[in-house]
């Protein structure tokens, strides 16, 4: 069992009477509060060792069964009991509930609300304007928030209107709001009939929201003031809409820029030609050169969605997909072949640098073999 001088604990000598002792409390217990020491475990368990040691010396029967016997330690001399649970109550309470700053119910800030809307990429782009109709709790129009019929109201016996129970716990003059009332100071004895006493009613609530141009899928909008109504005079919250963007049949969307896969056929595609394409603002087109290969990309400068910030447009990335026919007739088939008895080695280039170092490839190896024979 660990030894606690509870002498120590409060920085007293042991001739201190009960003024010294209440002045060196009040002092450490304001300096290890774990308020004033938010995240310090050792300034919490610091202050359970001073409220701890002033239980038990602020009381004479206590303090001379100290002093007689020395340590005490829950498993000992004194039990739970002896703490009167004064200990529990003072800590479990705010900071400035303690210390004479708490009283009536303070006001309450009102929870946020979130919403979750669908716009189209179009929308998104361009930026709109939506109305929401918005469900949220609004003070009964009937009792103006009391909860109670006309002349149903008293006053609270158990604070006398105050809205606040105060009583002492060792030096400390406590102050708590009234459990009985709430901390109005006023009990209800009939209740309003539209919303049963309690005091609210659900309606819907009409909200513009102004959806900026080049909003992104899965953005977030913050609308201050929108949310739940607050309490005592408490602010309201804020509304929250998470913005949800239908994906577009033909553009794919990076930030601000936009990609779109583009099918060509291979006879443009070797001879170059002008093709339609879409952009967010319509068909367009652009010229495309002989000899373009599937894969390559064209990019249109600022032809894609608008930055947030307000600082420019992004670009449209346009990939050409090379189409080859699936159904050849005779004559089709012949003029092919035509073409390809035509070629030379540089109408494929690609094909020719890999299949030169295919070649070197296999030739490589089988000079190796060549030389591992013995």
């Amino acid at each position: 069992m660990t030894s606690i001088d509870y002498y120590e604990v409060l920085e007293i000598e042991r001739s201190a009477n009960n003024n010294e002792i209440k002045r060196s409390y009040k002092r450490l217990a304001f300096e290890y509060h774990p308020d004033r020491n938010p995240g310090d475990t050792e300034a919490e368990d610091k202050f359970k060792e001073i409220n701890e040691a002033y239980q038990i010396l602020s009381d004479p029967d206590k303090r001379a069964r100290y002093d007689s016997f020395g340590h005490i330690s829950s498993e000992g001399m004194f039990s739970d009991q002896d703490f009167g649970g004064g200990f529990n109550d003072i800590f479990g309470n705010l900071f400035e509930e303690v210390f004479n700053a708490g009283s009536r119910a303070r006001p309450q800030r009102g929870r946020d609300l979130k919403y979750s809307l669908e716009i189209t990429f179009d929308e998104a782009i361009e930026g709109t304007e939506k109305e929401l109709k918005i469900p949220k709790h609004i003070f009964c129009p009937d009792c103006e928030g009391s909860g109670a019929a006309p002349g149903g109201e008293e006053v609270c016996m158990d604070c006398s209107g105050r809205g606040e129970i105060r009583y002492t716990q060792g030096f400390l003059a406590i102050k708590r709001a009234c459990p009985a009332c709430g901390g109005t100071g006023k009990r209800i004895t009939k209740r309003c009939s539209n919303c049963r006493g309690e005091k609210l009613i659900r309606k819907e609530h009409n909200v513009k929201v102004k959806i900026p141009a080049g909003i992104n899928n899965e953005s977030r909008l913050r609308i201050r003031g929108e949310g739940e109504i607050g309490f005592y005079g408490g602010p309201e919250g804020d509304l929250y809409i998470e913005i949800y963007v239908e994906e577009h049949p033909l553009f794919k969307r990076e930030a601000e820029n936009l990609y779109c896969q583009v099918p060509i056929s291979f006879v443009k595609a070797a001879l170059g030609a002008e093709i339609e394409i879409p952009t967010p603002k319509g068909k367009s087109s652009i010229k495309i050169p002989p000899g373009t290969q599937s894969g390559q990309t064209f990019r249109l400068k600022g032809k894609g969605a608008p930055r947030l910030d307000g600082r420019g447009i992004g670009d449209l990335y346009i990939e050409t997909n090379v189409e080859i026919p699936v159904k050849l007739n005779k004559k089709q088939k012949q003029i092919l072949e035509d073409f390809s008895q035509a070629c030379k080695e540089d109408n494929d280039p690609l094909s020719k640098r890999f299949f030169d170092k295919l070649n070197q490839l296999f030739s490589k190896q089988s000079e190796n073999n060549q030389q591992d024979k013995p």
